[in-house]
């Protein structure tokens, strides 16, 4: 049962450039697998998201890979950032896209994409 509160979700947009690509609503997934809910969170009953921003190169591989913001800091960022490492996307037809933002929610035990 979680014992903290799951806090509201972050604006991604607020964090992000006009030209940026948000959520990788222009991005097609070819390998995807959501990160596991870290067992430090899981045992303490903590809840909270994490905003991670990357880029995807001409052959739809992830790279630059960081945490935007993270709530609550220093938990869940590790498992975010590595699977985000292994995804894999269709080739972007304009060639690489960078800047994108996907919003990570680690909430009652499981994890979800935020829109």
């Amino acid at each position: 049962m979680p014992k903290s509160e799951y806090p509201p979700d972050p604006w991604v947009k607020g964090y992000s450039n006009p030209d940026d690509c948000l959520g990788g609503e222009q991005l097609a997934a070819r390998r995807f697998s959501l990160p596991e809910y870290p067992r430090r969170a899981y045992n303490t009953g903590r809840q909270g998201w994490a905003i991670v921003r990357l880029d995807v190169n001409a052959l739809g591989e992830t790279e630059n890979i960081s945490i935007e913001r993270s709530v609550p800091s220093g938990l869940f960022e590790s498992t975010a950032k590595s699977a985000v490492n292994n995804w894999l996307f269709e080739p972007p037809a304009g060639g690489s896209m960078q800047d994108c933002r996907v919003l990570l929610r680690f909430k009652l035990g499981a994890v979800s994409l935020g829109a």
